[in-house]
């Protein structure tokens, strides 16, 4: 049987009943702006669990949108991946200075045998 995600039927079934009560808490106008933090008091639902939810892209952020999360570097409030976009810059910058570093590394040890048992560690 093929599965869209790796949990089993019921649990899936658990999670969609769990994206309705959060939709139907905010279909009325007056709570469609209301934060994460108020949803889960109110539904009992942890946080961190909405947080998912809105990562896996259950809820529509053009009609809902107060349904941010933070970043998990710097607590900003963002709406989409895992990191604000100065944090996922700063990553990435860091990401490529330890690349370079690396073929530098690679570039100064000139000992053939000694980069053949390099690449197979």
């Amino acid at each position: 049987m093929k599965v869209s995600k790796p949990v089993c039927p019921d649990c899936a079934r658990k999670e969609l009943d769990t994206v309705k009560r959060i939709r139907d808490y905010l279909k009325p106008k007056e709570r469609r702006n209301a934060p994460v933090l108020q949803v889960s008091q109110d539904l009992d639902i942890p946080v961190r669990y909405i947080e998912y939810l809105i990562r896996e892209k259950y809820f529509d952020l053009t009609r809902y949108p107060s349904m941010q999360y933070k970043c998990k570097n710097c607590n900003t409030l963002i709406t989409l991946g895992e990191y604000c976009s100065s944090c996922a810059e700063e990553l990435r910058k860091n990401l490529l200075s330890t690349n370079e570093d690396a073929g530098k590394n690679n570039k100064d040890n000139n000992d053939p045998d000694g980069n053949f048992y390099k690449t197979r560690l």
